[in-house]
């Protein structure tokens, strides 16, 4: 464990950068608390003069409608806790562009940081924080919700008291929509016995994870270890805790808390009562270390905000080379920007926003300097898509989503061709290469589902090639899958019910080939305007269909006859996070990243091969171990945990390298932490799993919570690495360009 002193002596504010927004809401923005992979949380003050801690989310992950009810939830949950025991929550809005929620500025440390920095606390004051604690669960339970992820790092230690943080996975009690049966869901060393089997989390499961977060307040340690998340879930269901170091007057209670029996379990209320704290105020019992940090904490809110930083004299997410001046995230380094030790935004979610944040952060020494990434070949600047845009090369031309139209440019420098009108929403248009096709505007005349060739001389619709009245042509959520030689697959509301399925029809006879149910989309997509999360793509055999269950995390995949469309098989698959545009495919299998790595035939959707069961990939919570995979030339390519790229063998799934660490060992990344930069020492960072990586002959292309990185296939390292907030990477089919698509424009740089 590092040194807590420099962490406590760090500055909680850092400067906006040049491409933060003035404001949100009514909120002017003022500095950054932290950033990391999930979003950014920056200190705000409304015009009223109030200050807040403001939670934003990243482009790519707002995207994802599942996670835009999740966020709503978490602060429907921080509500409900009230501002006694929680961050009060002034203003959210999860529908928009940039979704974000307001709340208190919690002045404090967490819990496990309040440990660190003064050891163990007394005895007295761990009665008083489990008499709060106790009473914020039971605010929660008497308004039937659960809050399922009560660990050290969401208590927050403020001078009047804790206050519960992080709904990110509070639910209803018996809500079936967003609670998997047979699915553990929360943190493996402070989970309850029967959340760790999959079960219902009851109030009973709150009070059990409660008495381990006050025993390691107590003691320093969890109740049951650390290591693997396996051996931990095992250990949670059958073994007794470990409460060495907790005061003996206290073990008794924390012990009945802790029974693998539900019934045995005393209720928050009684608990409570039974903690039986002094009557003392609240601040009279923490450590001196702790109040010295609080105090810190609260003189820097009131403090001049730093200035922005302004925009670097190069291209803006461009990092410049040794020798070439400073980027933007040494600069937040220089400036005390560094993400451990903030004060954090109570209200849900930060579990993933800043991050796991052990060690300090501080660059080592020794480490090796990243060579500066290469010049960018072209940038074109446009408005935000709604969803999606990945560039599709057509005829050679680029035609990407803009937001408000589609557009045509050039895949050599970027240059404006044309616009094709009408066709804003990237789910309604696709290509095989030569062609774009798209779903035809609504016409009061026809109001069939019709497929026509988009003119790339003007940009107008063409002659349909299939039409079909079966289905409503007027539905905006009518997606165009794919196209694949004479067919072309859809998903489509009938027309009069309100039956949706996937559709096949031939380009050549304009007909309907099959079709197969599907789920509509969700009342939460149709009120955003999403449609329904459902692929398709032509696979040997058959056509892969892929889909999200309509409750949970699973995926759904399924292979089906390409003439018939009657199912060969199916599966099921337990897969948090994004759902995959394009799946990893090739002539035996497809590849599917989540718990573990795996390989299912493409025969008959069996398992060939599962690599990394019970494999150490680092410090990953309530998120998916590996990330989406890329296959190439007989290798599959995946992120693994926060460790960085691994490299397996696609027949036998058998290892063939793996990532070496910046500073040669197997240290695994925080999620969340700040990256490195080019020209200075590397820093651990936080890969990205939810985007798949991009292989060449020599790299290895993927996305971390810095940028861009390369990964030389010979020396199995990072090379070079791109600041960019990217949030989808695809190859030019040439092999030559990568394009990186942020919020606003498209980056091109060349492949190696």
């Amino acid at each position: 464990m590092s040194d807590p002193a420099p962490r406590a002596a760090r500055a909680p504010l850092a400067p906006l950068t040049h491409d933060d927004p003035q404001h949100l809401g009514d909120f002017r923005l003022l500095a950054r608390l932290g950033s990391g992979g999930m979003g950014t949380v920056y200190l705000a003050r409304s015009a009223a003069g109030r200050t807040v801690a403001l939670k934003t989310v990243h482009a790519r992950i707002a995207a994802d409608t599942t996670f835009r009810t999740r966020f709503r939830l978490e602060a429907d949950a921080a509500r409900v806790i009230g501002d006694r025991y929680g961050a009060r929550v002034f203003a959210a809005d999860a529908l928009a562009a940039t979704p974000w929620l307001a709340t208190e500025y919690v002045i404090g440390p967490q819990l496990d940081e309040a440990v660190r920095l003064a050891g163990p606390l007394p005895e007295t004051c761990v009665r008083s924080l489990g008499a709060d604690l106790a009473l914020a669960l039971g605010q929660l339970h008497r308004s039937d919700v659960v809050h399922r992820d009560l660990r050290p790092s969401n208590v927050m230690v403020t001078a009047g008291g804790p206050k519960v943080i992080d709904f990110g996975i509070a639910r209803a009690l018996g809500d079936e929509r967003l609670t998997r049966t047979g699915a553990a869901a929360g943190t493996p060393a402070f989970m309850s016995p029967e959340q760790a089997g999959g079960l219902e989390h009851a109030p009973a499961g709150d009070v059990f994870a409660l008495a381990g977060v006050l025993v390691f307040a107590a003691s320093g340690h969890g109740p049951f270890g650390g290591g693997q998340a396996a051996d931990l879930l095992y250990r949670v269901r059958y073994a007794e805790p470990d409460l060495s170091g907790v005061p003996a007057a206290l073990a008794p209670l924390l012990a009945r808390c802790l029974s693998k029996d539900p019934a045995q379990r005393p209720t928050t209320s009684e608990l409570a009562g039974l903690l039986a704290p002094d009557g003392a105020p609240f601040a009279d019992v923490l450590p001196q270390p702790v109040l010295a940090d609080i105090a810190r904490r609260s003189a820097a809110v009131w403090q001049e905000p730093p200035q922005r930083l302004p925009a670097p004299a190069v291209e803006p997410d461009t990092v410049v080379g040794a020798g070439g001046g400073m980027s933007r995230r040494r600069l937040f380094a220089v400036s005390g920007a560094a993400v451990g030790g903030v004060a954090l935004a109570a209200g849900g979610g930060l579990w993933a926003w800043l991050g796991d944040r052990d060690g300090d952060g501080a660059a080592d020494a020794k480490q090796p300097a990243l060579q500066p990434p290469p010049d960018l070949l072209w940038q074109d600047q446009g408005a935000r898509p709604l969803v999606g845009g990945t560039p599709l090369p057509v005829n050679g031309m680029l035609v990407m989503a803009r937001g408000i139209t589609t557009v045509g440019i050039s895949p050599k420098d970027g240059t404006y061709l044309m616009d094709f009108h009408g066709f804003s929403d990237a789910w309604r248009v696709a290509t095989d290469g030569k062609v774009l096709y798209g779903i035809r505007k609504p016409d009061a005349a026809d109001k069939a589902l019709a497929v026509v060739p988009l003119s790339q001389e003007n940009g107008k619709e063409q002659a349909p090639l299939v039409q079909l009245p079966a289905y409503d042509g007027t539905n905006a959520l009518n997606q165009i899958l794919g196209v694949d030689g004479d067919t072309v697959f859809l998903c489509a509301k009938a027309a009069g019910s309100g039956q949706w399925s996937v559709v096949a029809a031939s380009l050549k006879s304009g007909k309907e080939q099959w079709r197969q149910p599907t789920a509509a989309p969700t009342a939460n997509q149709v009120e955003l305007g999403r449609p329904s999360l459902v692929r398709a793509k032509a696979v040997r055999g058959g056509v892969l269909l892929w889909q999200r269950a309509e409750t949970g995390d699973a995926l759904r995949v399924s292979l089906h006859d390409a003439g018939s469309g009657a199912e060969r098989w199916a599966v099921s698959l337990e897969a948090l996070g994004a759902t995959p545009d394009q799946p990893a495919t090739d002539d035996e299998h497809v590849y599917v990243g989540a718990q573990t790595l795996q390989a299912l035939r493409l025969t008959d959707g069996k398992q060939a091969w599962s690599f990394g069961e019970g494999r150490d990939v680092g410090k990953v919570i309530a998120q998916r171990r590996y990330g989406m995979p890329t296959v190439r030339d007989g290798v599959v390519y995946a992120v693994e945990g926060t460790r960085g790229i691994v490299a397996l063998d696609a027949r036998s799934g058998a290892e063939r390298w793996a990532e070496i660490p910046a500073d040669g060992t197997a240290k695994g990344a925080g999620d969340g932490t700040a990256g490195s930069t080019s020209g200075s020492a590397v820093q651990d960072t936080a890969p990205n799993r939810e985007i798949a990586p991009v292989v060449t002959a020599s790299h290895v292309y993927s996305m971390d919570a810095a940028g861009l990185r390369a990964v030389d296939v010979r020396t199995h390292r990072a090379v070079w690495r791109y600041e960019t907030s990217a949030y989808l990477l695809s190859p030019d089919p040439n092999g030559k360009q990568l394009y990186l698509r942020e919020k606003s424009k498209l980056i091109t740089l060349p492949l190696g």
